[in-house]
């Protein structure tokens, strides 16, 4: 099950935090070490590829739907098909 946005924002800013606490600047101004830029990509790069397998199969399920309503609506009724039995019936009396 994919994670939600508010759920990956948790992630990154506890990631960003321990980050900050374990390289001892804690003030809002000062700038992570350049070995913490890694993980944070790497963060993002499996938030967006989880967003995309989800969008992906979000935009499957529809158009599954979609077909499956399509098909439903062509599908003969039984007053259509007695409607074209009934000429075939009097073509062969």
């Amino acid at each position: 099950m994919a994670r939600t946005n508010e759920e990956w924002a948790a992630l990154l800013g506890s990631t960003l935090c321990k980050m900050a606490r374990v390289y001892g600047t804690d003030a809002p101004n000062a700038y992570l070490p350049e070995e913490c830029y890694p993980v944070i990509e790497k963060t993002f790069d499996v938030a967006l590829d989880e967003a995309r397998a989800e969008g992906y199969a979000a935009a499957m399920r529809e158009l599954q739907n979609r077909t499956l309503r399509a098909n439903n609506a062509r599908r003969p009724t039984v007053i259509s098909q007695m409607m074209r039995v009934i000429p075939l019936a009097r073509r062969t009396a």
